[in-house]
């Protein structure tokens, strides 16, 4: 037997450009993270300081860095497609640059080059006064349905 779920948009949508591109993640929403903004150039998204999101160092992790370049990049897919599809990462690099101590940290991604179900992305992470604490590259695949 096979159960659906329906998840409900967060409230948020409606006051972020393009946010019928956003597609609720769970995880993300558990970390904190919220769209900004949504185009066909770039997605934006936010999050704010936690003292469970960080390192013994007192920046922001490594691993929550890391999830907030991979969430704004499938974004940025669903802003380039026009499309509120699944997407899923096939691959991502992460260099870091630098530790993220500013009370918020902000992570945007772009599309490169789109393909029929493959995508090539980039994003950047910076802390609240614009320093580069990561840069990213990923491939990502849309899920499209077929079917129809």
């Amino acid at each position: 037997m096979t159960h659906f779920v329906t998840m409900q948009k967060p409230a948020i949508q409606h006051e972020v450009p393009g946010a019928e591109y956003w597609r609720q993640i769970p995880f993300a929403e558990h970390l904190g993270i919220h769209p900004i903004e949504i185009t066909e150039a770039r997605a934006i998204v936010e999050l704010p300081r936690k003292p469970e999101l960080l390192n013994s160092w007192g920046g922001a992790h490594g691993g929550v860095i890391m999830t907030m370049l991979d969430v704004v990049m499938s974004m940025a897919v669903r802003g380039h497609y026009r499309e509120n599809t699944g997407i899923i990462t096939i691959d991502m690099s992460v260099g870091f640059m630098n530790a993220g101590r500013s009370e918020v940290v902000r992570a945007e991604g772009r599309v490169l080059h789109g393909g029929q179900s493959t995508a090539f992305c980039e994003g950047e992470a910076r802390d609240g006064a614009g320093v580069l604490l990561a840069k990213a590259i990923g491939t990502f695949r849309r899920l499209v349905d077929n079917r129809k």
